[in-house]
């Protein structure tokens, strides 16, 4: 078990890496992008939740918020795993899903 996680890590820090040393614009960016949108789109469930409590309020950013991260989660993950899958085909600089990476975009927008 210690093993499996202690590999996930390296995976997880190989691919953050990549993506972060990768310009912007060519094969290697996309995989590095495909690369951290597979392994992170799980992040949507807990951005979501704050951005819906943010919007609206608590409760319906758990309900809801929920729903929404779980679904733009998975697209995430399905972009990333094409993004990874397609890396050297371009256009390279377009990602599938805005914003690039489920780090970006947490402030909600103000009414």
């Amino acid at each position: 078990m210690l093993r499996k996680a202690v590999g996930l890590l390296i995976v997880c820090l190989m691919v953050m890496s990549v993506s972060a040393f990768a310009e912007d614009n060519n094969a290697l960016a996309k995989l590095g992008r495909g690369l951290t949108n597979a392994v992170t789109g799980v992040v949507e469930i807990p951005k979501q939740i704050y951005l819906v409590s943010q919007e609206k309020e608590p409760i319906t950013g758990i309900t809801y918020g929920t729903a929404k991260g779980i679904c733009y989660g998975l697209m995430r993950t399905a972009a990333g795993v094409y993004d990874t899958l397609a890396f050297a085909i371009p256009p390279y600089d377009k990602p599938v899903m805005e914003p690039a990476f489920v780090f970006e975009g947490w402030q909600a927008e103000k009414k």
